[in-house]
């Protein structure tokens, strides 16, 4: 998620119009090779920025971690964009957050940073309709014991190791970080958000963090 301490508090709210569909990046088709891939960490930045997040997505939204996705093309290589889940953050008076589940998930193209799909999951329902008065978590989790500059450069070397994951994919050769990204997913990864996470992406979350121990909800 992106760094909540360098965050405005969050005011309460609920989530933004109903919508689900492929999205307009607002340009006409590109010719010529693309400019090359975004930094993850710099996608997450642009995101909020974005005319379509400013319509769609409350202030208060939490933007989950990546799912990678490596899609085939007639020619070329393939295309890799990496799925966002949206979800709803409340700030406490203690500096935290409660989170509630994914209302939405954001698909952007890594290689131009473009949106190519948006997804309400309130219309699709990929889990039973949630209680929206009752958080699923809250951040910081127990996981999180340090300090802030700790959380800070776990989360700046996992978008970092993103990166690299998302340079294997497209070459389709073997991630050669994969453990030490593993320990930083799981200890970055909200607990109480981590049931939606798999019923987004099932066969990225197994095969880095295994199968759930305890599916719970959704």
């Amino acid at each position: 998620m992106p760094d909540p301490y360098a965050k405005t508090p969050p005011r309460p709210g609920g989530p933004g119009p109903v919508g689900s569909g492929p999205v307009s990046s607002g340009s006409g088709p590109g010719h010529g090779p693309d400019p090359g891939p975004v930094p993850t960490a710099e996608l997450l930045e642009r995101l909020r920025r974005m005319p379509l997040f400013r319509q769609l997505v409350p202030m208060e939204a939490g933007i989950g971690w990546p799912v990678p996705l490596r899609v085939s093309r007639r020619s070329g290589g393939p295309r890799i964009c990496l799925r966002l889940p949206l979800f709803g953050m409340h700030a406490l008076s203690d500096g935290g957050a409660e989170l509630f589940p994914p209302f939405a998930t954001v698909t952007l193209d890594r290689a131009t940073g473009r949106p190519m799909e948006y997804v309400d999951l309130r219309l699709t329902r990929p889990w039973p309709p949630p209680d929206d008065a009752r958080p699923v978590g809250v951040f910081p989790h127990q996981a999180l014991d340090g300090t802030v500059g700790d959380y800070r450069a776990a989360r700046r070397e996992l978008l970092g190791l993103y990166d690299d994951l998302c340079d294997s994919l497209a070459a389709r050769t073997p991630f050669a970080r994969a453990a030490r990204f593993t320990a930083l997913l799981r200890t970055l990864l909200e607990p109480g958000l981590e049931p939606y996470y798999r019923v987004l992406g099932p066969d990225f979350f197994t095969h880095f963090l295994g199968r759930a121990e305890d599916p719970g909800a959704p």
